[in-house]
């Protein structure tokens, strides 16, 4: 087995914070890095990184180029690259095209891995044809 290790984020590295002491409900729409530690209740849509620190609670579907989750998240996520830090507890669907996950994290969900690209992600999805009855 591999030892996956998990790159460590500082705050500056993040555009936005939401602080231990913040919480938050609704959708946020971010463009930027963005590092949450308190808790997020909603949707979360980001062109960027998104990072859920160990001190987070999230409860939201998450769409984000990637995601980084070191605390409690419940949800179903969608990126490009997804990282389970080995204090995660994650709960829900994953959608990506990579996901490591470290020694000693928690997932219990669904994944797809590897299926769509990022331009799939961000088309609507398709109806199926109507059929007609003869």
């Amino acid at each position: 087995m591999v030892d996956v290790r998990i790159k460590n984020v500082e705050e500056s590295d993040a555009d936005t914070l939401l602080s231990e002491d913040m919480s938050f409900q609704g959708t946020m729409s971010l463009s930027r890095p963005a590092m949450i530690k308190g808790q997020v209740t909603g949707k979360i849509e980001s062109d960027s990184n998104v990072f859920i620190e160990k001190e987070a609670d999230v409860k939201a579907d998450i769409k984000a180029d990637e995601l980084s989750v070191k605390g409690n998240l419940a949800g179903s996520v969608q990126a490009s690259v997804i990282e389970l830090g080995s204090t995660a507890v994650f709960s829900g669907d994953i959608k990506a095209q990579s996901l490591a996950m470290e020694s000693g994290c928690t997932f219990s969900g669904s994944s797809q891995i590897g299926h769509a690209s990022k331009a799939e992600q961000e088309a609507p999805a398709e109806e199926a044809p109507a059929q007609s009855e003869e």
